[in-house]
């Protein structure tokens, strides 16, 4: 949680922490991202609790005490919790890092959650929606390529809302607006608080709306033509 080795000196240990506590303790939290001041708090829990038990002489003896029974017992249990708990750690810090504009951090975090938990569809999709936003992912060809990345995430898990929504963005972005829509509307589904996705569903139907359908295009060429058939006959 803090970044430090396991021989970390409690001075070092305890810099670490003021450091990453000036990020993520909740009262630091800037208005305009307010809604994420509970994940924050929740992340900020854990740097506190990474913080007293290697400060704390006993308990810093306790938990090194176990990661050496885990070592020589073979017994990776625990550990597995801790990787997976960890990695969920890190996908809400690239998440919180998302909306802070600060893709950087936010992609690195989210390759640690990947790291940690291969198996979490929405760390993949997350992952590949970060990459669309750099300059090298908006071609043709790196959004195509994206598109499959968000596909295999939903093979992984088929009701990862954020892998529909995502990739909703991306064929939009290609032009493919009935794929998108199908998408769009799949996330909705599954989230009705994804205001995002609604909003472009409803967009899409309005433009639909205004533009007339293909068979209604070809009534009035018709009528045109009879017309203006009508029309010469009448002049002659």
């Amino acid at each position: 949680m803090l970044g430090v080795p396991q021989d970390a000196e409690p001075q070092v240990v305890q810099a670490a922490f003021f450091s990453l506590a000036k990020i993520w303790h909740p009262d630091r939290v800037p208005t305009p991202i307010a809604d994420i001041k509970d994940q924050c708090a929740r992340i900020f829990s854990r740097l506190s609790e990474a913080h007293q038990t290697l400060t704390d002489a006993q308990k810093r003896g306790r938990y090194l005490s176990l990661l050496r029974q885990q070592r020589d017992t073979g017994d990776d249990s625990q550990a597995e919790v801790v990787r997976v708990v960890d990695a969920a750690t890190d996908f809400q810090k690239a998440e919180i890092f998302l909306k802070r504009n600060d893709l950087v951090q936010a992609e690195e975090f989210c390759k640690k959650a990947i790291a940690g938990d291969a198996e979490q569809a929405d760390y993949h999709a997350l992952l590949a929606w970060l990459q669309s936003m750099k300059p090298d992912g908006q071609s043709e060809e790196a959004t195509a390529a994206l598109v499959e990345e968000l596909t295999r995430a939903l093979a992984m898990n088929k009701m990862c809302e954020r892998a529909y929504y995502y990739r909703g963005m991306l064929l939009k972005r290609w032009h493919k607006d009935d794929s998108a829509v199908r998408d769009f509307r799949r996330a909705f589904e599954l989230n009705k608080r994804n205001i995002e996705a609604q909003r472009e569903v409803r967009l899409f139907e309005m433009r639909r709306g205004a533009m007339p359908s293909p068979s209604a295009t070809k009534k009035a060429a018709k009528g045109e033509e009879k017309g203006g058939l009508f029309g010469k006959l009448f002049k002659k």
